[in-house]
């Protein structure tokens, strides 16, 4: 017997109070209750539980394949960055490059009309030195001739070869003189 406070309790009424009906009652409803646990855990837990547990397989799967897509597009990425660099390079060298043959063929250009226009100003004034030795050379001969003329009026007379030579001669160290 148990006494609690000052009242004293008796386990068989314990025992009625839990199990008021009887103990086989209590029996058939715990082993109903196993055989009811028993049927949720086979047509219930275990097909959901397999079932959350292929989902989380595919969640994984996905994450999995989504991270390797991700570090795949992180390098194609950094890939295509490299590769805009590079053209970026390669399009400002081709630039210079160009930049570079301007300037050299607009000197050499430049430089062949320089030569061109000195070898234009060489022929002219040639052609000028030319010009004018052949006009002082023609008015030697038009003012002989008006002297030659002049000279045989005055003298009104033949004027000899030997005459002729030696007055054009001094006339031409009159005029050079």
């Amino acid at each position: 017997m148990i006494f609690l406070s000052d009242t004293l309790i008796d386990p068989q009424s314990i025992t009625d109070k839990i199990i008021p009906n009887g103990i086989w009652p209590f029996i058939i409803q715990l082993i109903s209750t196993f055989i009811m646990l028993f049927i949720v855990k086979k047509f219930l837990y275990t097909p959901i539980k397999n079932m959350l547990d292929q989902r989380a397989e595919f969640v994984r799967v996905q994450l999995r394949e989504a991270a390797e897509k991700e570090k795949a597009s992180g390098l194609l990425q950094a890939k295509l960055e490299k590769e805009a660099k590079q053209a970026k390079a390669d399009l400002q060298r081709i630039r210079q490059e160009a930049q570079d043959e301007i300037e050299r063929t607009k000197q050499q250009l430049l430089s062949e009309a320089q030569l061109q226009a000195s070898m234009l100003k060489q022929k002219a004034n040639e052609e000028i030195i030319l010009a004018k030795q052949k006009a002082l050379a023609q008015i030697e001969e038009e003012i002989i001739q008006v002297a030659l003329s002049a000279t045989s009026q005055l003298l009104k007379r033949e004027v000899t070869s030997k005459d002729n030579e030696k007055m054009v001669e001094d006339f031409i160290k009159g005029i050079r003189h």
